[in-house]
């Protein structure tokens, strides 16, 4: 069975009724227990990139919801989800 690598900021925000750039801002804080966000470029004038990873088991523990709660989710927010093949 296929497993989703990893949650996309705009389906956690859709989950927990928050905006994305809420969730990113808690991850390059550190302040969500779920996910880091990691700069790509950190001397980039005035802010740097950053790529976000939300672990998808770490954020079904805090959210409380399923697998199938993030795809649907994503599928109403239009996101593209990225499996796994076990």
């Amino acid at each position: 069975m296929a497993k989703i690598k990893s949650v996309p900021v705009e389906v956690a925000a859709s989950i927990l009724g928050k905006a994305a750039q809420v969730i990113r801002c808690g991850l390059v804080y550190g302040r969500l227990p779920y996910g880091v966000a990691v700069t790509t470029n950190p001397d980039r004038k005035p802010r740097p990139y950053y790529t976000y990873h939300i672990s998808v088991e770490l954020f079904k523990k805090y959210a409380g919801c399923t697998d199938a709660d993030i795809i649907r989710h994503a599928e109403k927010c239009g996101c593209e989800l990225k499996f796994d093949e076990e």
